[in-house]
């Protein structure tokens, strides 16, 4: 008589190490009246610079996978200069996650969704400081992320840890 052992799961690995970039969209047009927010784009300021952003992001996070942004205009157009700036290898992706108004929790049960290793979200302020505090448990009632900024954020969930915060300018350095 033979006894059959059911084989023992393999272990499970551990998640690999993500680092998130939140990328707030670079010099937008002023709104007005009769254009919805929605629609407002870049400037073209806001254009030149976010190509001197995108190949300084480049160097402060080569290989990144994906690009994750909110459905706006504006953030939009910043999403594909960075995916320029990474030879068009990172894809691009929009989610309402990212958009104006969109709840922590929102933004949480979207990070912790992600599959991928390294990913830049683009998005809006005061929204991506929220989502930092979210993500990190800092208080970041004295942080804000001016156009073309970004904030370095190594995990997720409740391991995620506050890295750096790069300005538009030392971005734009970073890229020369």
């Amino acid at each position: 008589m033979s006894t059959s052992k059911k084989a023992a799961a393999p272990p499970k690995e551990p998640p690999a190490e993500r680092f998130i970039v939140l990328l707030r969209h670079g010099i937008a047009e002023e709104a007005t009246p009769g254009k919805k927010d929605e629609d407002r784009g870049l400037t073209s300021e806001g254009h030149a610079r976010m190509k001197e952003i995108a190949r300084g992001l480049v160097q402060a996070l080569p290989k990144v996978q994906v690009i994750y942004t909110s459905p706006l205009l504006r953030a939009v157009q910043t999403a594909l200069w960075v995916s320029k700036g990474y030879k068009s290898r990172a894809i691009i992706n929009t989610t309402d996650a990212l958009a104006p108004g969109a709840t922590a929790k929102e933004f949480r049960a979207f990070v912790e969704s992600i599959t991928e290793r390294r990913v830049i979200l683009v998005g809006h302020e005061p929204t991506l400081t929220r989502s930092l505090g979210a993500l990190t448990g800092i208080d970041t009632a004295k942080l804000e992320l001016k156009k073309g900024g970004a904030y370095g954020v190594r995990g997720a969930g409740g391991g995620a840890t506050f890295e750096w915060l790069l300005t538009p300018r030392v971005l734009r350095k970073l890229g020369t």
